[in-house]
């Protein structure tokens, strides 16, 4: 039985898939190989649920804490930012997650400088904790902001697999190094669209590394050999994992196929499609060049005596008469 190997066509958009010649053509470069191609499969990495019911609820939770603080309910206040703190933690995957941990931390620093006891240190660091989250903003009515904000802060992201996005507090990473300020940071990552990955980071002053292993489409899937493309003569396979894979493409006259392991390809080679065996019996002295039909039929002729004649010789009607008298006793039969 031969053994499967994992096929990729690549090729221009307008080109998704082999045409008729073409699928022969690595059907029958298969065969010289003793493998069975087989189309990727569909599995996808594991994704993490967005739900945007989270950003709803915290919203509704800082609204109620910033009434009680109208109401000069401490402990309201506390317990209602503490509810909205724990959803966020839990739930770093929602774009929103950075934006609305700083609105927790800015309505605590207000609970902390209007409601006694009055801390200012503490309302200060709350307020420094929402800039590094989001920047900083303008201070509402009510609102006091600190005279130092958070330091600045570099990362180094190393995510695995190469080629994944990664946002940090909702902004998308651009290169691996990413400029903030120290403090609680929101870091998401997503594969081909979706999030398969997200948690809170604290970052300090100064430089840092962060090294990520998100969940990534499984080895030899229709997502990992996605990643593969042409280039220039060869192939472009770096970031795939599949162990043992093949890459086809149009060629000038058939296909061009290169086989791979993992992210290297050896050099395409050109295949074509043998061309389908025919035959034709060619006339001898015909003028049409064509069998002509009374050689056919001559042919039926010869075949149906040879036939006949096995038939004859087999049945005894051709055996010699016989010139002695025969006689018949008892089922015995007595020549004289």
């Amino acid at each position: 039985m031969d053994a499967p190997v994992t096929v990729v066509w690549i090729s221009a958009a307008s080109e998704s898939a082999p045409d008729a010649e073409q699928a022969r053509a690595l059907t029958s470069w298969g065969r010289s190989r003793g493998v069975k191609l087989v189309e990727p499969g569909e599995a996808r990495a594991s994704q993490l649920a967005v739900d945007p019911r989270v950003a709803e609820d915290v919203e509704r939770l800082v609204d109620r804490a910033r009434d009680a603080i109208a109401s000069r309910d401490a402990e309201a206040v506390d317990r209602t930012l503490a509810a909205a703190e724990s959803t966020l933690r839990a739930h770093p995957e929602i774009p929103q997650a950075a934006w609305l941990l700083a609105e927790v931390e800015r309505t605590r620093s207000v609970r902390l400088r209007r409601i006694a006891p009055i801390d200012e240190p503490a309302a200060a660091r709350a307020w420094a904790r929402a800039e590094a989250l989001d920047g900083g903003r303008a201070a509402g009515v009510g609102e006091q902001g600190s005279g130092a904000g958070p330091a600045a802060a570099t990362i180094s992201l190393d995510i695995v697999p190469a080629g994944a996005e990664s946002r940090l507090d909702g902004t998308a990473v651009q290169g691996g190094t990413v400029a903030t300020r120290a403090g609680t940071h929101a870091l998401v990552v997503s594969w081909r669209g979706e999030t398969v990955w997200a948690t809170w980071i604290e970052t300090p002053a100064g430089s840092s590394a962060v090294h990520v292993e998100a969940p990534a489409d499984p080895p030899c899937s229709a997502g990992d050999l996605s990643q593969a493309s042409v280039a220039g003569d060869g192939v472009d396979a770096g970031r795939v994992r599949c162990t043992s894979w093949v890459a086809a493409m149009a060629g000038p006259q058939g296909i061009r196929v290169s086989e791979c392991e993992a992210g290297r390809c050896g050099p395409p080679v050109d295949w074509r499609a043998p061309v389908p065996w025919t035959y034709e019996p060619t006339a001898h002295g015909g003028r049409g060049g064509s069998w002509p039909t009374w050689a056919t039929w001559g042919l039926v002729g010869a075949g149906a005596v040879i036939a006949g004649s096995i038939v004859v010789i087999a049945s005894g009607v051709l055996k010699p008469a016989p010139t002695e008298t025969q006689f018949v006793t008892g089922g015995v039969v007595r020549s004289q």
